[in-house]
């Protein structure tokens, strides 16, 4: 499953550290976007353990949106690259 997380994170330190966060799992296709491929097992751990412990959800706001397959392939890119595709391995 694809994910499209956005995020609006009104402290530049809390932004940093969710966005290294991001980093590690997905791709940036906007400033404040990223596509991430996990499975929903995954997604719900990451928020539990990671990405929700360096928010401030009184000022922040996360939203994360699930793009399937058919969402994905009906995705209209204009510019930047198409919808990310995970590589066949990773290393940690």
């Amino acid at each position: 499953m694809l994910w499209l997380v956005c995020y609006d994170v009104a402290d530049n330190k809390r932004r940093q550290k969710l966005v290294k966060l991001l980093e590690q799992r997905g791709q940036r296709v906007q400033y404040s976007v990223f596509e991430c491929p996990l499975t929903e097992k995954e997604l719900r751990h990451l928020l539990e353990k990671r990405w929700l412990k360096v928010l401030n959800l009184r000022e922040d706001n996360l939203r994360i949106y699930p793009l399937d397959a058919t969402a994905k392939k009906r995705t209209l890119v204009f510019g930047g690259s198409p919808p990310y595709e995970p590589p066949d391995y990773v290393i940690l």
